[in-house]
């Protein structure tokens, strides 16, 4: 049913497609259903990504326009005197389209220059974080907020959004350690289109062969880019230690992403190059509607895997878990900050320890050895994604916030 109230709404953020990532396509899936219900969206990415989708506006059914230039250079340079130019410019787009509410994707650099401008004008504002934007871990080199400049400004003007949203609840303390009460923030996950993992049957044996992959042997899935917190090397190592935990079963298991082919000589050298293939990021397709992530290739993909394996050592929202879990295969993760939340132990997937390659396949084991276990994982997998994490239920929480906060 349509909302009866309708809004005029900015969704901005710094990068967007062909770039793709988990910010992407929420950005892209909340615009396609707040134009279906009736509200007008407009969103706002960076001038680089503006110019690539220039010719690709009729693909979406909102428009698509450019932030002020050069706002991820500038704002650690020139600060307030950058963000005063900035705000001249989205004054410009406020007058022209009348928001009513301004949403944000990352604390930086979108976050602080919308709130730079929509705070002393009183206009609601959204901010969602992505990760990077407000998790910091030295040990990973991971974070925006390790350069003392760029931490100032996040907490600088964080606080001073309307709300703020959390993937999960190990950000919510993120969040909190940059300002913002813990009463403004909200939690909102990342979500999955479920009719697309089960819309129609795949033939198995077809992919894998196209892919180079065993057929009739156990193959696990593991997808994403390769960052030292994916821990990506983790799984090698437990893969090492699940030959010698199943000597007499064969296993294989396919890395999907980008740089994946980085890890080949540490496969060569644990004595696994047989049981790995490595596969680019696979991107958008011509099958689907434009920028549906994840493809139908990838959807494929997981879909001919008998598992997915996600050694994660640190995520805002794991949100691999959710994709393995709506294709009808059992989920082995970790318990890291951002993973654990996606996954109920021994429900709908199974836990091991974070950065523990011999504990995480002691439980890959225990998936592949025993089929009554992934039967039922793969049952509560499939509820956990229609109860929770399917699209319309993910982005009716954004509508609701945004309703909520302009009937003020």
């Amino acid at each position: 049913m349509k909302s009866t109230r309708k809004l005029n709404i900015a969704l901005a953020m710094s990068s967007f497609f062909p770039a793709v990532g988990g910010a992407q396509v929420t950005a892209n899936n909340l615009g396609r259903y707040l134009t279906e219900q009736g509200h007008t969206v407009v969103v706002f990415v960076s001038a680089k990504y503006w110019r690539a989708l220039r010719h690709q506006q009729s693909g979406f059914p909102f428009k698509i326009l450019p932030m002020f230039p050069f706002q991820q250079s500038a704002l650690p340079r020139f600060g307030d005197g950058y963000l005063k130019l900035q705000d001249i410019y989205l004054g410009y787009m406020q007058r022209k389209y009348n928001f009513d509410v301004w949403q944000s994707f990352g604390t930086y650099p979108t976050g602080v220059s919308v709130s730079h401008f929509t705070h002393p004008r009183k206009i609601p504002h959204v901010v969602r974080t992505v990760g990077y934007d407000i998790q910091k871990d030295a040990s990973l080199g991971y974070g925006y907020r390790l350069n003392p400049k760029l931490d100032d400004l996040i907490c600088r003007w964080t606080p001073k959004a309307s709300k703020a949203i959390a993937l999960t609840e190990s950000v919510v303390p993120d969040l909190i350690d940059a300002g913002v009460p813990n009463d403004n923030i909200t939690i909102v996950p990342c979500g999955v289109n479920y009719k697309r993992f089960t819309a129609s049957p795949i033939d198995r044996t077809k992919i894998r062969k196209a892919h180079g992959i065993p057929e009739n042997v156990f193959t696990y899935i593991t997808v994403g880019r390769n960052h030292p917190k994916k821990g990506f090397p983790v799984l090698l190592r437990a893969l090492a230690e699940l030959k010698s935990i199943l000597p007499g079963d064969p296993f294989h298991c396919i890395f999907v992403g980008r740089d994946m082919n980085q890890l080949k000589p540490k496969a060569k050298a644990l004595g696994i190059e047989e049981s790995v293939t490595f596969i680019d990021e696979v991107g958008p397709s011509s099958e689907d509607e434009t920028y549906e992530i994840p493809s139908a290739p990838l959807i494929r993909l997981y879909r001919s895997a008998d598992a997915c394996v996600y050694p994660s050592l640190l995520e805002a929202h794991a949100h691999i878990n959710i994709e393995a879990m709506a294709s009808g295969i059992p989920v082995i993760s970790t318990d890291a900050r951002g993973v654990r939340e996606t996954i109920d132990d021994g429900i709908n997937g199974l836990l091991a320890t974070a950065g523990d390659p011999k504990h995480l396949a002691e439980k890959m084991s225990v998936v592949q050895m025993d089929s009554t276990i992934r039967t039922g994982l793969v049952k509560n997998g499939l509820i956990s994604v229609r109860n929770k994490y399917d699209w319309p239920i993910v982005v009716r929480m954004f509508e609701s916030l945004y309703m909520d906060l302009t009937a003020k």
